[in-house]
């Protein structure tokens, strides 16, 4: 995607947030954008369904990435990666998808997918880790917990269970942290969990 492109579509990212997806000129022109400069850069409303898709997705894997886990705690990697979620609410929550995926179910399916498969293969790497490090239970299964942190992540996705106008995504995702650790530490990774958890806690606070 073009740095336009980029551009456009974090501004019909918002849009869509607040007006649905009917485009209107004036409505755009209020965003910073037209009509005219829009359909210059999008084929048409799959483009943009397409694009707002991919960057919330890419948004979700910058988190991963952008930090070098190499010597970190396991239970420090998940906590760290729970605030980032958190303090970028907008980019990666599914409220704007929400409106998206019920006129584009296709192309919002094939994106949760490529989402999915990435975080599967990130949260095996932490499970592993967290096994080496003592801090994990020694019989736990990494392929089984990823798949179970995969099918919880896609409930957030889901309007009845979550409803979007009732539920805070950011909040949703540090429960599921929660209950995943619950499942996967010790004794000793649980006491470390909780000790610092309210460490992060504090930090986010004094941010």
């Amino acid at each position: 995607m073009t740095e336009k492109k980029c551009l456009l579509t974090d501004k019909l990212r918002n849009y869509v947030y607040r007006h649905g997806t009917e485009l209107s000129d004036d409505k755009l022109k209020e965003m910073g954008t037209s009509l005219e400069e829009i359909n210059e850069n999008f084929s048409g409303m799959e483009d943009i369904a397409n694009s707002i898709f991919e960057q919330e997705r890419v948004a979700f894997e910058k988190i991963f990435e952008e930090y070098d886990f190499d010597g970190w705690n396991a239970i420090d990697i998940l906590l760290l990666v729970g605030n980032e979620i958190h303090d970028r609410f907008f980019n990666v929550s599914p409220s704007v998808s929400f409106k998206l995926a019920e006129t584009f179910p296709g192309i919002f399916e094939s994106h949760k997918q490529r989402r999915s498969d990435f975080i599967y293969e990130k949260i095996k790497i932490n499970i592993e880790k967290g096994m080496q490090q003592g801090m994990y239970k020694d019989d736990v299964s990494s392929e089984m917990v990823a798949r179970m942190y995969i099918a919880k992540l896609n409930d957030i996705h889901n309007r009845e269970i979550y409803p979007p106008e009732v539920f805070d995504f950011g909040t949703i995702f540090n429960n599921l942290i929660d209950g995943v650790i619950r499942t996967i530490t010790n004794e000793e990774g649980w006491q470390y969990y909780k000790q610092r958890k309210q460490l992060y806690s504090v930090l986010s606070f004094n941010r």
